[in-house]
């Protein structure tokens, strides 16, 4: 019987359980064990329930820790704004943090990030946009101020699309009332739409003014969810070049506020929110 320790986490209502592999062979031996089943443990009602599983990690290089990151779905991703967050809010909280520990350079499948921690608050450079289809990667070929953009049609839905990287695909449509539109039944249509070879995150978004944007979320291989941290840089991104927004904008999702900023030149993107711990406990592989 193996017995694993975790603690689980959430950032605007996006949850993590995380699994600290450093120093130990956890990773390897969960991942190498055929009866660890990544969608049992993210199920909410026969498993832990999440979004998803960070893994933390040894770093390769000369940086604080290596992020692997697994949808529920047990998809792997390259990379996380929320789950980010709550994995630095989880190295923050270690006993063994020094006190005067304000920033930390995680090593992902996306590139490095850096993030600083400030009295809660958690920034993080979440790397520059990606407009080159070839790298989102999407069909795409259409151009409008360097975003990638086509007409989707579903239905009775018929909106111009914006694709966005951040280190994953984005697909953002702007929209005039974002309570007519059902994102459980539009999402899973374009997440595997065939203009995108590796799926797409989508989100459906409502510009209230310059500096704030409501907006549903539909992430590759969870579903629905209350957030996307690299979604929400994605819109910003997608806003800012259609001048819809200013420098600095809130980007509301379902569970909670993000503070995006980004200049409209080739400067990274930064994400500001909180993440918190919710509990924690272990589980047992027989």
């Amino acid at each position: 019987m193996n017995k694993f320790e975790f603690y689980k986490y959430e950032g605007n209502g996006n949850d993590f359980i995380i699994i600290d592999s450093r120093n130990n062979d956890s990773y390897n031996r969960l991942i190498s064990n055929n009866i660890f089943n990544i969608r049992r443990l993210c199920d909410r009602n026969y498993g832990i329930g999440a979004d998803g599983i960070i893994f933390i990690l040894n770093p390769d290089y000369n940086n604080d820790s290596r992020m692997i990151i697994f949808n529920s779905d047990g998809s792997e991703a390259e990379m996380c704004g929320n789950g980010i967050r709550c994995m630095i809010e989880y190295l923050n909280n270690q006993e063994n943090s020094l006190i005067d520990k304000f920033e930390y350079k995680i090593e992902t499948k996306a590139g490095l990030k850096v993030a600083k921690y400030n009295s809660g608050k958690i920034t993080v450079r979440m790397g520059k946009p990606i407009f080159e289809n070839k790298l989102i990667p999407t069909t795409i070929n259409k151009n409008n101020n360097e975003l990638l953009t086509d007409k989707f049609n579903y239905k009775n839905f018929k909106e111009q699309g914006y694709t966005v990287g951040m280190g994953n695909p984005h697909l953002i449509f702007f929209v005039d009332d974002l309570a007519l539109i059902s994102h459980k039944e539009l999402g899973p249509v374009f997440e595997n739409n065939n203009l995108f070879p590796e799926k797409t995150n989508v989100h459906f978004c409502q510009i209230i003014n310059s500096k704030k944007i409501i907006v549903k979320v539909w992430e590759r291989g969870a579903g629905s969810t209350l957030a996307c941290g690299t979604g929400a840089c994605a819109i910003h991104v997608a806003a800012r070049k259609l001048s819809k927004c200013e420098e600095k904008t809130s980007i509301i999702l379902p569970g909670g506020e993000l503070c995006i900023e980004w200049n409209n030149t080739n400067d990274e993107v930064l994400m500001t929110g909180i993440a918190n711990k919710v509990f924690e406990g272990s589980f047992t592989l027989t």
